[in-house]
């Protein structure tokens, strides 16, 4: 099956396979299964479901969200005083 080119640009050397359950998923090639008789690897980057769909949008939300928490608490421990952080050392 061919991807229209917006997605052939933005995902290099991605497939849109029908899997033998019959859904359809973007996957990468990766090569011949080592001693396979001609089966290949493959990444399975996104399966064309609603629960796929979902699952990939869940993922992506998480770890945004958990990347602004790890910013904010950067930034809040670069507000602090050097010495304040260093319970060996007295505030000055």
């Amino acid at each position: 099956m061919r991807l229209p080119e917006v997605f052939k640009r933005q995902f290099k050397d991605v497939e849109l396979v029908r899997m033998s359950n019959g859904d359809y998923c973007l996957v990468r090639p990766l090569g011949l299964v080592p001693g396979g008789k001609g089966m290949r690897h493959q990444e399975n980057l996104l399966r064309l479901t609603a629960s796929g769909i979902a699952s990939k949008l869940w993922a992506v939300m998480r770890h945004r969200f958990s990347a602004a928490v790890v910013a904010e608490a950067t930034r809040e421990l670069a507000r602090q005083q050097v010495a304040a952080r260093r319970p060996d050392r007295p505030a000055q």
